[in-house]
Protein backbone atom coordinates (compact mmCIF):
# COMPACT_ATOMS: atom_id res chain seq x y z
CA UNK A 1 0.00 0.00 0.00
CA UNK A 2 1.19 3.53 -1.21
CA UNK A 3 2.08 6.66 0.99
CA UNK A 4 -0.85 8.24 -0.48
CA UNK A 5 -3.55 5.10 0.40
CA UNK A 6 -2.28 4.87 3.69
CA UNK A 7 -2.65 9.36 4.18
CA UNK A 8 -6.16 8.49 2.87
CA UNK A 9 -7.19 5.69 5.13
CA UNK A 10 -5.83 7.47 7.63
CA UNK A 11 -8.18 10.82 7.42
CA UNK A 12 -11.21 8.08 6.91
CA UNK A 13 -10.71 7.11 10.59
CA UNK A 14 -9.98 10.16 11.92
CA UNK A 15 -13.12 11.48 10.28
CA UNK A 16 -14.99 9.04 10.95
CA UNK A 17 -13.79 9.19 14.73
CA UNK A 18 -14.43 13.01 15.06
CA UNK A 19 -18.04 12.14 13.65
CA UNK A 20 -19.21 9.78 16.39
CA UNK A 21 -17.21 12.50 19.34
CA UNK A 22 -19.31 15.17 17.84
CA UNK A 23 -22.40 13.41 17.31
CA UNK A 24 -22.47 11.43 20.18
CA UNK A 25 -23.67 8.65 17.87
CA UNK A 26 -21.95 5.50 18.74
CA UNK A 27 -19.71 4.63 22.06
CA UNK A 28 -15.93 3.57 22.29
CA UNK A 29 -17.65 -0.07 22.52
CA UNK A 30 -19.65 -0.43 19.55
CA UNK A 31 -23.30 0.50 21.52
CA UNK A 32 -25.22 2.73 19.01
CA UNK A 33 -26.90 5.87 20.95
CA UNK A 34 -29.25 8.78 20.43
CA UNK A 35 -27.46 10.70 22.64
CA UNK A 36 -24.12 10.94 24.08
CA UNK A 37 -23.26 10.26 28.29
CA UNK A 38 -22.47 14.31 28.60
CA UNK A 39 -25.45 15.61 26.89
CA UNK A 40 -27.56 13.43 28.76
CA UNK A 41 -25.88 14.40 31.89
CA UNK A 42 -25.86 18.21 31.00
CA UNK A 43 -29.94 18.05 29.52
CA UNK A 44 -30.92 15.84 32.53
CA UNK A 45 -30.08 18.31 35.12
CA UNK A 46 -31.26 21.52 32.94
CA UNK A 47 -34.89 19.73 33.11
CA UNK A 48 -34.16 19.10 37.06
CA UNK A 49 -33.77 22.59 37.97
CA UNK A 50 -36.29 23.67 35.60
CA UNK A 51 -38.98 21.01 37.11
CA UNK A 52 -40.41 22.26 40.83
CA UNK A 53 -43.61 19.17 40.48
CA UNK A 54 -44.04 16.27 43.06
CA UNK A 55 -41.71 16.04 45.90
CA UNK A 56 -38.59 18.27 43.83
CA UNK A 57 -36.63 14.71 44.41
CA UNK A 58 -33.43 14.28 41.79
CA UNK A 59 -33.44 11.64 39.24
CA UNK A 60 -32.17 9.18 37.17
CA UNK A 61 -32.09 8.59 33.44
CA UNK A 62 -31.76 5.94 31.07
CA UNK A 63 -31.62 6.22 27.62
CA UNK A 64 -32.19 3.00 25.56
CA UNK A 65 -31.62 2.73 21.48
CA UNK A 66 -34.23 1.47 18.92
CA UNK A 67 -32.99 -2.26 20.00
CA UNK A 68 -34.07 -1.61 23.48
CA UNK A 69 -30.27 -2.20 24.67
CA UNK A 70 -28.95 0.51 27.51
CA UNK A 71 -27.00 3.19 25.90
CA UNK A 72 -26.38 5.86 28.56
CA UNK A 73 -27.28 6.35 32.35
CA UNK A 74 -27.50 9.45 34.35
CA UNK A 75 -28.30 10.95 37.62
CA UNK A 76 -29.12 14.42 38.45
CA UNK A 77 -28.08 14.93 41.72
CA UNK A 78 -25.01 16.16 43.38
CA UNK A 79 -23.60 12.46 44.27
CA UNK A 80 -24.63 9.05 42.87
CA UNK A 81 -26.87 8.56 46.31
CA UNK A 82 -28.89 11.71 46.08
CA UNK A 83 -31.56 10.31 43.80
CA UNK A 84 -33.24 6.77 44.85
CA UNK A 85 -30.86 3.82 43.88
CA UNK A 86 -33.98 1.86 43.07
CA UNK A 87 -35.44 4.22 40.55
CA UNK A 88 -32.32 3.33 38.55
CA UNK A 89 -33.62 0.31 37.36
CA UNK A 90 -37.09 1.71 37.22
CA UNK A 91 -36.36 4.46 34.62
CA UNK A 92 -34.19 1.93 32.74
CA UNK A 93 -37.44 -0.33 32.04
CA UNK A 94 -39.74 2.92 31.50
CA UNK A 95 -37.51 3.98 28.24
CA UNK A 96 -37.54 0.13 27.28
CA UNK A 97 -41.49 0.28 27.47
CA UNK A 98 -41.70 3.58 25.87
CA UNK A 99 -39.32 2.17 22.67
CA UNK A 100 -40.78 -1.18 22.60
CA UNK A 101 -44.67 0.41 21.90
CA UNK A 102 -43.54 3.37 20.12
CA UNK A 103 -43.93 3.41 16.33
CA UNK A 104 -43.01 6.10 13.43
CA UNK A 105 -45.33 8.91 13.67
CA UNK A 106 -47.02 7.12 16.71
CA UNK A 107 -45.35 7.79 20.33
CA UNK A 108 -47.11 6.00 22.82
CA UNK A 109 -45.66 7.02 26.67
CA UNK A 110 -45.34 4.62 29.73
CA UNK A 111 -48.02 7.53 30.80
CA UNK A 112 -50.32 6.68 28.90
CA UNK A 113 -50.82 3.01 29.74
CA UNK A 114 -52.11 3.07 33.29
CA UNK A 115 -55.66 3.84 32.79
CA UNK A 116 -55.64 0.48 30.24
CA UNK A 117 -53.52 -1.87 32.27
CA UNK A 118 -56.23 -1.83 35.48
CA UNK A 119 -58.44 -4.84 36.29
CA UNK A 120 -61.55 -4.22 34.15
CA UNK A 121 -60.41 -1.12 32.48
CA UNK A 122 -63.10 -0.05 30.06
CA UNK A 123 -60.53 1.90 27.40
CA UNK A 124 -58.74 -0.66 24.95
CA UNK A 125 -58.08 -3.33 27.92
CA UNK A 126 -54.89 -4.09 28.39
CA UNK A 127 -54.63 -5.78 31.83
CA UNK A 128 -51.56 -7.96 32.22
CA UNK A 129 -49.25 -5.77 30.14
CA UNK A 130 -47.29 -4.87 33.34
CA UNK A 131 -46.15 -8.34 33.63
CA UNK A 132 -44.92 -8.54 30.24
CA UNK A 133 -41.26 -8.60 28.70
CA UNK A 134 -39.81 -8.69 32.76
CA UNK A 135 -36.80 -7.22 33.85
CA UNK A 136 -33.71 -9.60 33.14
CA UNK A 137 -31.98 -9.07 36.44
CA UNK A 138 -28.63 -10.26 35.97
CA UNK A 139 -29.00 -7.07 33.57
CA UNK A 140 -30.25 -4.89 35.70
CA UNK A 141 -28.45 -5.39 38.86
CA UNK A 142 -25.11 -6.14 36.92
CA UNK A 143 -21.70 -4.46 38.85
CA UNK A 144 -20.89 -4.42 42.41
CA UNK A 145 -19.29 -0.59 42.55
CA UNK A 146 -21.69 2.19 43.63
CA UNK A 147 -19.09 4.56 42.01
CA UNK A 148 -19.78 3.35 38.41
CA UNK A 149 -23.87 3.80 37.97
CA UNK A 150 -24.40 7.11 36.29
CA UNK A 151 -21.07 6.95 34.85
CA UNK A 152 -20.33 6.80 31.45
CA UNK A 153 -18.91 3.54 32.30
CA UNK A 154 -22.14 2.73 33.91
CA UNK A 155 -22.39 -1.74 33.97
CA UNK A 156 -25.94 -1.59 32.63
CA UNK A 157 -24.92 -0.07 29.39
CA UNK A 158 -24.56 -2.47 26.69
CA UNK A 159 -27.12 -4.92 28.23
CA UNK A 160 -30.92 -5.27 27.77
CA UNK A 161 -32.22 -4.87 30.74
CA UNK A 162 -36.01 -5.15 29.97
CA UNK A 163 -38.72 -4.31 32.28
CA UNK A 164 -42.52 -3.21 31.64
CA UNK A 165 -43.46 0.14 33.91
CA UNK A 166 -47.22 1.44 32.92
CA UNK A 167 -46.93 4.77 34.70
CA UNK A 168 -45.37 8.16 33.74
CA UNK A 169 -41.83 9.00 33.12
CA UNK A 170 -41.18 6.72 29.79
CA UNK A 171 -41.00 8.71 25.97
CA UNK A 172 -40.06 7.15 22.90
CA UNK A 173 -37.05 9.37 21.09
CA UNK A 174 -37.49 10.55 17.63
CA UNK A 175 -35.73 11.79 14.93
CA UNK A 176 -38.40 13.75 13.38
CA UNK A 177 -41.25 11.49 12.80
CA UNK A 178 -38.73 8.52 13.07
CA UNK A 179 -38.52 6.68 16.66
CA UNK A 180 -34.56 5.85 16.95
CA UNK A 181 -35.18 4.92 20.93
CA UNK A 182 -36.64 5.72 24.40
CA UNK A 183 -35.83 7.44 27.57
CA UNK A 184 -37.12 6.79 31.12
CA UNK A 185 -37.36 8.95 34.64
CA UNK A 186 -37.17 8.11 37.81
CA UNK A 187 -36.64 9.65 41.18
CA UNK A 188 -40.40 11.42 41.63
CA UNK A 189 -43.81 11.25 41.71
CA UNK A 190 -45.14 9.75 38.68
CA UNK A 191 -46.56 12.77 37.35
CA UNK A 192 -43.22 14.70 37.93
CA UNK A 193 -40.83 11.83 36.00
CA UNK A 194 -43.48 12.19 33.47
CA UNK A 195 -42.83 16.19 33.60
CA UNK A 196 -39.48 15.87 33.79
CA UNK A 197 -38.73 13.54 31.37
CA UNK A 198 -40.96 15.62 28.80
CA UNK A 199 -38.92 18.66 29.44
CA UNK A 200 -35.59 16.04 28.77
CA UNK A 201 -36.77 14.95 26.15
CA UNK A 202 -37.40 18.64 24.12
CA UNK A 203 -34.32 19.54 25.71
CA UNK A 204 -32.70 16.60 24.02
CA UNK A 205 -34.64 18.18 20.58
CA UNK A 206 -35.70 14.31 20.37
CA UNK A 207 -39.42 14.94 20.36
CA UNK A 208 -41.85 13.49 17.79
CA UNK A 209 -42.64 15.71 15.22
CA UNK A 210 -46.01 13.41 14.58
CA UNK A 211 -48.16 11.70 17.25
CA UNK A 212 -49.81 12.77 20.69
CA UNK A 213 -47.76 10.85 23.62
CA UNK A 214 -49.50 13.20 26.28
CA UNK A 215 -51.22 12.10 29.56
CA UNK A 216 -54.60 13.28 30.96
CA UNK A 217 -54.62 13.94 35.04
CA UNK A 218 -57.87 12.58 35.63
CA UNK A 219 -58.70 9.70 38.63
CA UNK A 220 -61.42 8.29 36.73
CA UNK A 221 -59.59 6.78 34.46
CA UNK A 222 -62.07 5.60 32.12
CA UNK A 223 -60.07 6.91 28.90
CA UNK A 224 -56.98 5.94 27.20
CA UNK A 225 -54.21 8.01 28.47
CA UNK A 226 -55.68 9.14 31.71
CA UNK A 227 -53.19 9.09 34.33
CA UNK A 228 -54.09 9.50 38.06
CA UNK A 229 -53.21 12.77 39.96
CA UNK A 230 -50.04 13.13 41.94
CA UNK A 231 -48.72 15.54 44.62
CA UNK A 232 -48.20 19.07 43.49
CA UNK A 233 -48.99 17.85 39.96
CA UNK A 234 -50.66 21.55 38.19
CA UNK A 235 -47.81 22.35 36.66
CA UNK A 236 -47.02 18.94 35.06
CA UNK A 237 -45.44 19.00 31.28
CA UNK A 238 -46.81 16.56 28.44
CA UNK A 239 -50.50 17.01 30.71
CA UNK A 240 -54.11 18.07 30.69
CA UNK A 241 -56.06 18.27 33.39
CA UNK A 242 -58.96 16.20 33.72
CA UNK A 243 -62.65 17.08 35.72
CA UNK A 244 -61.27 15.14 38.70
Amino acid sequence: MNAKVLNKHALLVVAIGAGMIAGGAARADGVSCPVSYQTLKQKLQQADAQDSSGFNNHYWAVVVNRAGVVCAVAYSGPTVDSQWILSRQIAAAKAFTANGLSLDSAPISSGQLYASVQPGAAPNPLFGLAFANPVDPKAAYKGNHLGQFGTANDPMVGERVGGTITFGGGFGLYSGTNAIGGVGLSGDTACADHSTAWRLRGLLGLAPTAGNDTITLDNKLDSFGDHPHCPNDTDTQGATQGAT
